[in-house]
């Protein structure tokens, strides 16, 4: 393996950690949603800046995330997504692995029944490895940078509405992201935009299952890759087949799927290949129920 060959490319190493749903409902005060999700990625397909489809050594992703929400009143929300380690390498490298960026948001609600409408913002705190170092296996004077966190600090705002169907087990959301990024050691990057949908249905009155549709794009126009690990002019669409399995009393299984392709934005600066998501969630009540 020939490190400089990867010093031609980025690695999107947020591509696991965009599928938190969006909605325009809030919780309860008291009422919450935790999460733990092991998550699986590998590719050796990456899209250029230019969108062209290059074979290379094969990439691999695994995070364990821990993702909660907490009704701090009945109109705010108190959201965290931490990916507690994440561990990159290629075929060709040492595997390493750090703590990720930890991103804190608060969801507060405009409207709440008839016409659910939130907003939020969500600040991401770079805790995690900026840089961290992976060895060659064939050459250990060689190396490749492949953080577990991005070095910068950004700031995500979003605008979401829902629905649901009455006394029908079935809603949908759709949701629009602006995501303020800043610089890591003196190199700025573009903001992002991040849209999406989803669409969810109860089975049985036990099994929830949902799809997903979701579509990054970057502000400005990347024209070349001032750094090469930070994902700067990533763009992609993904979709994304999830369910819900209760286990006992208020815990529940979570599986998922996800993947890409081209359908609103075209693949840029990214690996791309089939995410695979396993998870326990817990359900927490508020005392007054």
């Amino acid at each position: 393996m020939k490190i400089i060959r990867f010093l031609m490319v980025s690695i999107a190493l947020g591509i696991c950690h965009f599928g938190n749903a969006q909605s325009g409902w809030t919780k309860q005060k008291g009422e919450g949603f935790f999460q733990t999700s092991f998550q699986t990625f590998s590719s050796d397909q990456f899209f250029t800046l230019d969108g062209v489809q290059l074979s290379t050594n094969k990439f691999s992703q695994q995070s364990v995330v821990f993702y909660g929400e907490y009704g701090i009143t009945d109109r705010f929300t108190l959201i965290t997504n931490l990916p507690m380690q994440t561990f990159n390498g290629f075929s060709s490298t040492e595997t390493v692995s750090g703590l990720g960026d930890l991103r804190i948001e608060l969801k507060h609600s405009i409207l709440k029944k008839i016409f659910p409408l939130a907003i939020s913002v969500a600040p991401e705190l770079p805790i995690g490895r900026a840089n961290n170092f992976a060895k060659s296996k064939e050459n250990d004077f060689e190396q490749i940078n492949l953080p577990s966190g991005d070095g910068e600090f950004n700031v995500w705002s979003t605008i979401a509405t829902s629905f649901a169907l009455g006394e029908i087990p079935f809603y949908g959301s759709v949701f629009t992201s602006y995501n303020y990024r800043t610089q890591y050691k003196g190199l700025s990057f573009s903001d992002q935009i991040l849209i999406g949908a989803e669409l969810g249905y109860q089975i049985a009155g036990k099994f929830w299952i949902n799809a997903r549709l979701n579509a990054l794009t970057s502000v400005d126009e990347v024209t070349v890759v001032t750094d090469f690990v930070r994902g700067d002019g990533s763009e992609f669409t993904s979709y994304s087949f999830g369910a819900g399995i209760p286990i006992i009393d208020e815990w529940n299984l979570s599986l998922n799927y996800r993947n890409f392709n081209d359908w609103i934005f075209s693949r840029k600066n990214i690996y791309s290949a089939g995410v695979l998501s396993i998870g326990v969630f817990y359900n927490l009540k508020p005392k007054n129920k």
